[in-house]
């Protein structure tokens, strides 16, 4: 890969648990497009203070001349050093980010962060109940991000301020059940707009959200990450892990998919009305901040 062009020509920035990995397997599904498989923390502190670019353009290394090359973190949309880090490298860089119903978001990340062991396994009501309250714990230092990351408007605000607004695409999870969405994403990115993605599952990285499941899932952290801090901690993409924790990893998904999902099935989490209503509160002024980025009525999240 030349290294005349930019490192990066666009970024799904987020938000997490918001459907971003979906519309990542869309883009990669696109013949113009080369996208990552891995998430690329490149963008972060610490990585980016000490990675050179030459290890960002690795991640490109099969891709042909003729592609766009991107890559999908969620974590960038609310981390404070990211825009200022991808303008650096990247000043025409195109950005794409999907929002969820923060509240709907906030259940789901509960459920994520308790899974990889980034929070203990405690029921959900009563969990975000504590996390409402202020709880912390030095054992799970990323358990404020489950409240922090759905203040769309304070962090989209900063991508705002640090690129043009045509640079900027931000799509609700309620618009992705429209192929012409992808028309609008294909025609931002540069290509051809008129290429439908075939057979992607919306289901793609779908939530666990039964106890006995999450439980069980929990024996993949030791494996596929080290969560040690909220702002250091090793990540090892697939294709780099260890063959033997790669191997087990992916044992403990198998086994939850072919078994205990067939048989710990259960609906989708919802919480008892006055823990939705604090949420809600929660949100409702970022929400405002939003509305007025997006000029769209968000009048559905404040219900």
């Amino acid at each position: 890969m030349s290294d005349a062009r930019p490192p990066v020509d666009f970024v799904v920035i987020g938000a997490q648990r918001s459907a971003s990995t979906y519309v990542s397997a869309c883009l990669r599904d696109h013949p113009g497009l080369f996208m990552c498989r891995d998430e690329v923390p490149y963008f972060e502190h610490p990585f980016f203070e000490s990675s050179p670019v030459s290890a960002l353009r690795a991640v490109f290394a099969d891709a042909s001349a003729a592609q766009k090359l991107g890559i999908q973190r969620p974590d960038y949309l609310a981390r404070p050093e990211c825009p200022s880090n991808i303008r650096s490298l990247a000043p025409e860089v195109r950005l794409l980010a999907v929002l969820r119903d923060p509240v709907a978001r906030a259940i789901s990340a509960y459920s994520w962060y308790v899974q990889f062991g980034l929070l203990p396994l405690v029921p959900l009501d009563a969990g975000l109940t504590r996390l409402l309250d202020g709880w912390t714990d030095p054992s799970y230092p990323r358990a404020a991000e489950i409240l922090e990351l759905g203040h769309y408007g304070r962090h989209l605000s900063r991508y705002l301020d640090a690129f043009s607004a045509d640079q900027v695409l931000t799509l609700l999870d309620d618009d992705l059940g429209d192929l012409a969405t992808f028309a609008r994403v294909y025609e931002f990115l540069g290509v051809d707009p008129t290429h439908r993605p075939t057979a992607v599952s919306r289901t793609t990285n779908a939530g666990v959200h039964d106890p006995r499941r999450l439980r069980f899932l929990r024996a993949r952290r030791r494996f596929a990450w080290s969560w040690d801090s909220a702002t250091e901690y090793s990540y090892q993409p697939r294709r780099r892990r260890r063959p033997v924790a790669a191997l087990l990893s992916a044992g403990v998904v198998a086994v939850d998919r072919a078994v205990l999902a067939r048989v710990f099935r259960s609906p989708r989490p919802t919480v008892e009305p006055g823990l939705e209503a604090r949420l809600r509160a929660t949100y409702a002024d970022d929400l405002g901040v939003l509305e007025s980025l997006l000029d769209r009525d968000l009048t559905a999240w404040r219900r």
